[in-house]
């Protein structure tokens, strides 16, 4: 749906990953959002949609 004919405006998908999810999403191709993340629960992640196209 976002790779032929976009016209969404969007281009990162975000996610406030519990950390037992984390390699979920990093298996998925989701990065860190930040190394100075330390919350004790959750990682802040993203994924850039044109990864996809590319």
């Amino acid at each position: 749906m976002f790779v032929i004919d976009n016209k969404t405006g969007c281009r990162f998908l975000t996610v406030d990953a519990y950390l037992n999810a984390v390699p979920f999403y990093e298996k998925n191709g989701f990065r860190f959002m930040n190394a100075e993340d330390d919350d004790p629960h959750t990682r802040l992640m993203y994924f850039d949609l044109m990864d996809l196209v590319a």
